[in-house]
């Protein structure tokens, strides 16, 4: 099973910093109630499309009074 560390950052919340599969990572995106966010699956989606890279960066609404930011490595597990 393929495991990610990832690090969420939002303005105003401490960072969320976690190694997880990316159904808990999913998961987490669901339940901390981001602004502005759309539909978690939706953003996974667009965030790895088809195949998901061993790391990467998604910004949401960058500069934006929403911005909200997830950074991730796959980890051998």
């Amino acid at each position: 099973m393929t495991h990610y560390a990832w690090t969420l950052r939002a303005r105003g919340r401490q960072d969320i910093q976690r190694v997880t599969t990316l159904a808990e990572l999913q998961e987490t995106l669901r339940t901390v109630g981001l602004p502005g966010v759309a539909p978690t699956d939706w953003i996974v989606a667009n965030i790895w499309r088809d195949t998901i890279p061993a790391h990467g960066q998604y910004t949401h609404d960058e500069g934006g009074k929403h911005e909200w930011s997830l950074i991730w490595t796959k980890v051998d597990w």
